[in-house]
């Protein structure tokens, strides 16, 4: 009679350890595929395809030479260059009505890849770039990897000292964990990962950044050594767009990089027009919300950029969509034309 209980006393032990057992292997399964870097999953990735979107098709065999740098456009005030386009009464009371709501603080610029047509509001007004100035940093590198400066195969460490709460993917891998340039540049598009911004500005600088910066002519988007978040306007934005444009048209590199803005995670231009292509990078910070891109209408691609000081609360990206839904009125209308 005393054998029973301690029969069942070891079969309860053992079942113990196979439960201990089995949910160490999940834990230390999911730990694994968390911290695994890019190029190990990369086939399995299916937001990551070189082939998903062909620039080809839009930007014929030159590149762009719009003197976006140069054009003037009146302050606080709608304003269309070098096209007779004129925006309709009804739509431009829509407009109105919209920066309105916003006082001073909002600024949008068009400017169509096809003939040079502009349309701008405010267009140098300053705003926070947050995580839209993960675009222009990382054209650079895609720059200077197509120039053979850059090996985006070197890997770097992840590191305590990269650490950022923010968004993205890399701050929950152990440190230690080996990411390639060209991980941490998708990271920082696709994920908008704050780490992986973090790490590119640290291990390769700002003076080739800023020099780059120089050549197109912007205003704002300079960083320093110390910090690698800063301030943006629509023109200096637009002129990075096209240079992405024309690097996409001259060089393979450019393709590829493309294509990993055209399917990030974060779009606000495809949440308004999700059966055309576009490629963006967004940006949210205390302050400021941003939406910077080219919408690649197979008629009219243009470029396009909306701000607004409407950061700080997880609805302030609907304030940017709808500056975004008029700027595709306006576009719809001047096709219309």
């Amino acid at each position: 009679m005393k054998k029973k209980p301690i029969v069942l006393v070891i079969i309860l032990l053992l079942v113990c350890c196979s439960l201990s057992f089995a949910l160490y292997s999940v834990k230390y399964s999911h730990a694994s595929t968390c911290n695994t870097p890019l190029t190990e999953t990369k086939s399995n990735n299916n937001s990551y395809d070189e082939s998903s979107f062909d620039v080809s098709d839009f930007s014929g065999s030159n590149e762009n030479t719009i003197d976006i740098a140069s054009k003037q456009y009146d302050s606080n005030v709608v304003t269309v260059r070098d096209s007779n386009y004129t925006i309709s009464d009804e739509l431009m009371n829509k407009i109105n009505d919209n920066i309105s709501s916003y006082g001073a603080g909002v600024s949008f610029y068009i400017v169509s890849l096809d003939d040079g047509m502009s349309i701008g509001y405010n267009v140098d007004k300053a705003f926070e770039t947050a995580s839209s100035i993960k675009a222009p940093y990382a054209l650079w590198i895609y720059e200077q990897i197509a120039e053979g400066n850059i090996d985006p195969d070197a890997t770097f460490e992840y590191e305590e000292k990269y650490y950022n709460k923010g968004t993205g993917v890399i701050k929950d891998s152990d440190f230690g964990t080996p990411y390639t340039v060209r991980d941490l540049v998708y990271y920082s598009l696709n994920d908008s990962d704050n780490v992986a911004h973090v790490m590119l500005h640290k291990n390769f600088g700002v003076i080739g950044y800023n020099n780059m910066l120089a050549n197109l002519g912007t205003k704002q988007l300079y960083l320093t050594a110390g910090n690698p978040w800063t301030y943006t306007s629509c023109r200096s934005a637009a002129l990075v767009w096209q240079e992405i444009y024309n690097f996409a048209v001259r060089e393979p590199e450019g393709v590829t990089f493309l294509n990993i803005l055209s399917n990030g995670k974060y779009n606000y231009f495809k949440e308004l027009m999700p059966d055309v292509p576009s490629a963006s990078k967004t940006g949210f910070a205390n302050r400021d919300v941003v939406e910077t891109g080219i919408v690649f209408d197979q008629d009219k691609p243009y470029i396009a950029i909306a701000m607004a000081n409407k950061g700080g609360s997880i609805g302030a990206y609907t304030e940017v969509l709808k500056v975004i839904s008029l700027m595709n009125e306006v576009m719809n209308e001047y096709k219309a034309q």
